[in-house]
């Protein structure tokens, strides 16, 4: 690694010798000493929806790379690409009928977010803010740091942020002792439209509809989304779901939102979308967010070298066929089910306190008390630790911190291939069941 500049999700402590990964097989990585590794995170985070090392869309990347993998934009259209266009829209819900394609999950949410400026500005509006909520996590660049609520993430950039608005996540297992779901719901609701009412700058807000490495798959109450929609709809706000993590499949349904309504107005989408064989995103729009950009006869501004390019488009597209043709969506919601409902006999270890998630988007939080909820020492990097005793037994796995005041608190985030069966189901169990006990141990 002399040559790597260490990040902080590569290879970011610059005394540790990192294995060297050789390749991948269905939900298998191997090492350069040939140890077998099950994928239990994902490539990190929800990524390798259809598994490792598919030789078919090898090929068609080998071929659309052959016949052409860029073209001048501005004087021709592609084929391929339409056809993409039209695979993913008939995949969206209902109404979502227009989308385009960028390099990945953070462009991804920049361009969404310039859509729904674009669409405000259109309609003679001129607002200039973001809604997001704390404990999100939604990209990497500058703007989308400040739109996201993960401290860890955005706390050394944020002098060089403008202050976009956030409210409190939906966090049922972390509401206050003794509120129902639904008085728990009403409070989040009057904080959202205290928010809305107080500032008039805001033109949309964007949620995940299951927060992915920021807190660890957790959805929301559950009339959340549908009472959000309808404030949003009453101002004119847009509402933007960050599908990055939970689209294509993920959760068992197709989307992340189908699992509460067609209630988003732009989807978001990468990772899972080309499942890691080609940096690829996309922003899918409604159709009245479409035509209102269309009726003011201006293309919506934006547009970047590897925007809507045949290649990607050639993967997107043998991915999401892949995706259809082996039925995975409905083997995730089926194989998630039962690695859920094994992952709930581990709560009989006294330092985990919840499981959660949709298929294979499942979370674990970690406690020092199951009573209380007390979060584990930060300094004991209990997550952390977990990972580290994962890996020893085959699993490779992504721990997180921030699940208490967006700070603190350890929970791990678990996504493995859509491609998963019962039997490697039960390997992670017992992988994780020998690694959590081994890590209670050592701090207890």
């Amino acid at each position: 690694m002399s040559h790597l500049i260490n990040s902080q999700l590569i290879c970011s402590d610059y005394q540790k010798e990192y294995p060297l990964v050789e390749y991948g097989k269905g939900v298998y990585l191997y090492d350069k000493e040939g140890k077998e590794y099950i994928d239990t995170s994902g490539c990190t985070a929800a990524v390798t929806h259809i598994g490792h090392g598919v030789e078919e869309i090898s090929q068609v990347l080998f071929d659309q790379s052959k016949k052409l993998a860029v073209y001048p934009t501005h004087v021709f259209y592609n084929e391929e690409l339409e056809s993409y266009l039209k695979n993913i829209c008939d995949f969206a819900p209902d109404s979502f009928n227009h989308a385009w394609t960028i390099c990945g999950g953070t462009e991804a949410v920049e361009n969404a977010i310039k859509l729904a400026y674009q669409y405000q500005k259109t309609k003679g509006l001129n607002r200039k803010k973001v809604l997001a909520r704390w404990g999100s996590y939604h990209g990497n660049s500058l703007t989308v740091l400040d739109v996201g609520g993960l401290k860890a993430r955005r706390g050394y950039y944020t002098d060089l942020m403008v202050g976009h608005e956030h409210v409190s996540c939906c966090f049922e297992y972390r509401k206050e002792e003794g509120l129902s779901n639904l008085e728990y719901e009403n409070l989040l609701i009057s904080e959202f439209e205290k928010m809305i009412d107080s500032n008039q700058e805001i033109f949309c807000f964007i949620a995940e509809p299951f927060v992915g490495a920021a807190l660890g798959a957790v959805g929301p109450t559950e009339n959340y989304f549908k009472r959000i929609s309808e404030i949003c709809k009453s101002h004119d706000i847009l509402l933007i779901s960050d599908e990055v993590m939970t689209g294509f499949g993920r959760t068992g349904s197709n989307f992340g939102m189908d699992h509460f309504g067609n209630y988003a107005d732009i989807l978001c989408c990468a990772k899972g979308i080309s499942s890691g064989y080609f940096p690829l995103g996309a922003v899918i729009a409604n159709d009245h967010v479409y035509h209102t950009l269309k009726s003011s006869g201006k293309p919506f501004y934006s547009g970047q070298t590897y925007s809507c390019i045949p290649l990607a488009a050639a993967v997107g597209n043998a991915t999401l066929n892949y995706i259809k043709d082996h039925n995975l969506v409905k083997n995730t919601k089926n194989v998630g089910s039962y690695l859920k409902g094994k992952l709930e006999s581990l709560k009989d270890i006294p330092c985990v306190g919840d499981v959660r998630g949709e298929g294979l988007f499942l979370g674990i939080e970690f406690v020092k008390n199951q009573e209380t909820k007390e979060p584990i020492d930060p300094s004991k990097f209990f997550s952390k630790l977990v990972e580290a005793h994962s890996f020893k037994h085959g699993l490779v796995t992504y721990g997180c911190r921030g699940t208490v005041d967006y700070s603190i608190g350890d929970h791990m985030l678990l996504a493995p291939p859509l491609i998963l069966t019962v039997n490697e189901a039960d390997k992670i169990y017992e992988g994780l069941k020998k690694a959590i006990t081994e890590s209670y141990k050592e701090i207890s």
